[in-house]
C-alpha cells in the first residue's frame, strides 16, 4: 500500500524579519518560540529580494526575481507574469488540493492558480481571520484522503496594520515602553519607540493567533502528516532594514516543523535563500523538482541524507514604492516605482553589495516618512541618514552584523572584495541579469490588487 504524501502548511507573515523571541530578542513570542523549540528553526536564512512581492515571487517559483518576471509591487503592475509557474501549479500538477487564505502580494486576488482561494476581501488578510479560515479548512478536510498544500498568509505586521487605530484597538494597544526592544540600527527616539510599541503589539498578536492555529494543527491530527513552515518575506520596515540589500532588510524568520516522529528541536547555521522554499517542499512531498527551479533543496539536510549547502547565496533589488519627493495636495499616491538596481553576494562570513546606479542616494530607508494616528499629516521619523553611493560595498558580518562598516576600501580586503565581485558578475551573467545589458525593465501589468 502506497504511504500516504505529505499535506504542506505554509504560513507567510509581512515585514517581520527575525523579530521573535526564538532569534535572541527579549520578545515574548511564545507560540512560534515553542514551535521553533520543538521543530527547525533557521538562523541564516534571507530573501532572494528584499521587498513583498519579489520576495514572495521568488520564495513561490523557487527563481530569482529577474528570472521570475517579478521585480516590483504587484499593485504597481509587477504581478508574476500569469504563465510563470509556481509551487501552486507544481502541487496541482502532482494532484494536491492546494488552497489559499487569507494575504498574499504575488498576483491580483484570484490569480494565483488555488483551487480554493478564500481571499476575497480586504478583511480575509487580517491575522485573525486568515487562521479562522485555515482552521474551519483544517477542520473540514479531516477525512479527506487527498494531500493538499495549504497556503496561509497575514498582512500582519505590516505598517499600514499597526499604525492604524482600529487595529491597534484589537491589539490591545502599543505594548508599555519596559517591553518595547529597539533593534540596535534603531535609533533610540520617542517616535521610534512609539512605532515599534505598535509593531511589537502586532507582532504578539499575530503570535497569538497562530497558537489558535498550532493547536488545531494537533487537534485534527494534522502533525502526524504535515510540514508546516512559519516565515516571512523580508526583514523589518525602517533604516536600513526592508528595501534595502542588508541584513536587516534581507534576514528572515524560517521554522519548520516535520511530522512526528521525525527530526526536531535543532537549529540550522548554513546560507539558505528562499529559492530553496520550493525545491524543498516539492521533494519533502515526493513531488520531482521541475529543472527551470534556481533554488537547491535542504530537505536531504533535514531527513540526515547528503546535503552540499550553499558557499554564497546572491540577491537583488530592483524596483520598490519611494515616497515622492514632492507631494502635490491632489496626489492620492505619495509614492513612486522607482528603479535603483542593486546586487548582492553573502557569504557566512562577508556580504559584498554592488550599486549599479551612483547617482541616488544611499539605501538607508525605503520609509521615511510614516502616517501615524490616521492623520493627514506624514510625520518624519525615521531619521534621513543619507551620504554619497559608493559603488561597492563590503561588510565582515561576523563583527559587524548590522553593517555599519565599509571595508570596501581597505588594502587587507581587496583580495576578498574582488573574489566576490567576480562571483557576483558569474551570477549575472549566468543568470541572464538584465542589469549588465542596461536595461530599464517597464512594468507589464495594471496597478491595483484586483
Amino acid at each position: 500500500m502506497e504511504a500516504k504524501r505529505l499535506n504542506i502548511i505554509y504560513i507567510v507573515c509581512h515585514d517581520l524579519g527575525r523579530l521573535l523571541g526564538c532569534y535572541n530578542t527579549p520578545l515574548k513570542t511564545p507560540a512560534l518560540d515553542q514551535f521553533a523549540a520543538q521543530g527547525v528553526k533557521f538562523n541564516k536564512a534571507f530573501c532572494a529580494s528584499p521587498c513583498c512581492s519579489p520576495s514572495r515571487g521568488c520564495s513561490m517559483t523557487g527563481m530569482y526575481a529577474h528570472n521570475n518576471g517579478q521585480i516590483g509591487l504587484s499593485h504597481y503592475g509587477w504581478q508574476l507574469p500569469e504563465n510563470q509557474k509556481t509551487i501552486v501549479d507544481f502541487f496541482n500538477e502532482a494532484d494536491y488540493e492546494t488552497v489559499h487564505v487569507g494575504f498574499q502580494h504575488e498576483r491580483h486576488w484570484q490569480k494565483n492558480h488555488y483551487q480554493i482561494d478564500k481571499q476575497t476581501t480586504w478583511d480575509d488578510d487580517k491575522a485573525e481571520n486568515a487562521v479562522d479560515a485555515a482552521i474551519k479548512y483544517l477542520k473540514t478536510n479531516a477525512n479527506k484522503q487527498k494531500p493538499f498544500y495549504l497556503n496561509v498568509g497575514t498582512q500582519e505586521v505590516h505598517e499600514s496594520f499597526f499604525t492604524r487605530n482600529d487595529r491597534l484597538e484589537v491589539y490591545g494597544g502599543p505594548v508599555p515602553d519596559e517591553d518595547v526592544y529597539l533593534p540596535p540600527f534603531v535609533p533610540d527616539t520617542p517616535s521610534l519607540r512609539n512605532y515599534m510599541a505598535k509593531q511589537i503589539a502586532a507582532i504578539k498578536f499575530l503570535d497569538a493567533q497562530l497558537a489558535r492555529l498550532f493547536e488545531a494543527i494537533r487537534t485534527y491530527g494534522y502533525d502526524k502528516n504535515s510540514v508546516v513552515v512559519f516565515t516571512t518575506d523580508h526583514g523589518i520596515s525602517g533604516m536600513r532594514a526592508k528595501g534595502t540589500l542588508y541584513q536587516a532588510g534581507v534576514e528572515t524568520a524560517l521554522l519548520m516543523k516535520l511530522p512526528s516522529g521525525m527530526p526536531g528541536g535543532f537549529v540550522v547555521n548554513e546560507l539558505i535563500n528562499n529559492i530553496d522554499i520550493t525545491p524543498t517542499l516539492l521533494e519533502a512531498a515526493g513531488v520531482p523538482v521541475p529543472e527551470q527551479i534556481q533554488g537547491r533543496s535542504f530537505w536531504p539536510m533535514l531527513v540526515g541524507k547528503e546535503y552540499r549547502p550553499h558557499d554564497e547565496i546572491f540577491m537583488e533589488f530592483n524596483f520598490h514604492g519611494v515616497h515622492k519627493t514632492t507631494v502635490l495636495a491632489d496626489d492620492k499616491n505619495p509614492y513612486e516605482d522607482k528603479f535603483d538596481p542593486i546586487r548582492s553576494v553573502m557569504t557566512k562570513k562577508f556580504h559584498y553589495i554592488r550599486n549599479f546606479d551612483l547617482t541616488l542616494e544611499r539605501k538607508w530607508t525605503h520609509v521615511d516618512q510614516i502616517k501615524l494616528n490616521e492623520s493627514d499629516q506624514y510625520n518624519k521619523i525615521w531619521p534621513q541618514l543619507v551620504e554619497p553611493r559608493v559603488l561597492e560595498e563590503l561588510y565582515d558580518i561576523e563583527v559587524d552584523p548590522f553593517e555599519l562598516k565599509n571595508l570596501s576600501n581597505l588594502n587587507e580586503y581587496t583580495s576578498i572584495k574582488e573574489l566576490l565581485s567576480v562571483k557576483l558578475f558569474q551570477w549575472m551573467n549566468d543568470t541572464d541579469d538584465f542589469v549588465l545589458r542596461d536595461e530599464i525593465p517597464q512594468a507589464p501589468g495594471q496597478h491595483g490588487f484586483f
